[in-house]
């Protein structure tokens, strides 16, 4: 049996998809859309960037550069986010499916489809930054959707709030997602699903804060 997988479809009808899933041998189209998934995480970050999202430090050196460096400062910044974004897409796509493929009996291929259903919806976060930074005025620390405001008012180490600004109710939906998936897939106790799908997310966040923690010290 083989199946072409609806990105869509996965994401909003898990309870039925779940079985398809299951049932499925071969999956027409899932590397394709792997690939087109990684290209869109990378202009999404490029269009961010283009509208100067993320980019405070260059708004700083505005001033002080000539007027050609600052462009080519911008410039390298566009693309430093568009390869950031095609690396974001990998990683999310990839790093969950590689860690449930080793602690389960799940075929990769499957797992990946997991992450594909779940992609738009990291993406969806994402480009809502853009609207808000443009005419909000505010960042993505600062997002309605996460606990980074909550973390500004009760905190001031920037590596707890930049860790706290990734949890959002957007990755809790991805979280509630893959949890689904796997808890009908795998013979393993719920609970221990849960704490599998929590504790990969953990990590990222962790490895992403730190990232950007000391890129902000860079800057700084």
């Amino acid at each position: 049996m083989e199946n072409r997988i609806g990105v869509f479809r996965g994401l909003f009808n898990y309870n039925y998809y779940t079985y398809t899933l299951r049932d499925t041998e071969r999956f027409p189209g899932a590397w394709k859309k792997t690939i087109l998934f990684i290209l869109l995480s990378g202009l999404i970050f490029g269009f961010s960037a283009y509208f100067g999202i993320d980019s405070e430090y260059l708004s700083r050196k505005l001033t002080s550069l000539p007027r050609a460096e600052y462009e080519m400062n911008k410039s390298l910044f566009l693309a430093g986010q568009i390869i950031q974004g095609l690396f974001f897409g990998a990683i999310m796509l990839f790093l969950p499916a590689l860690f449930f493929w080793t602690v389960t009996d799940l075929e990769f291929k499957r797992l990946l489809t997991i992450q594909l259903f779940v992609m738009p919806i990291l993406l969806l976060e994402k480009l809502l930054i853009v609207p808000m930074a443009l005419y909000l005025g505010l960042t993505k620390v600062s997002s309605p959707f996460s606990l980074g405001v909550i973390a500004q008012y009760i905190t001031g180490n920037d590596f707890i709030i930049h860790f706290l600004a990734y949890i959002s109710i957007f990755k809790i939906w991805v979280i509630f997602i893959e949890y689904k998936y796997l808890k009908a897939m795998t013979e393993k106790n719920p609970k221990i699903v849960l704490l599998l799908v929590i504790g990969i997310h953990l990590v990222i966040w962790l490895f992403a804060a730190l990232f950007s923690f000391i890129r902000m010290e860079n800057i700084l």
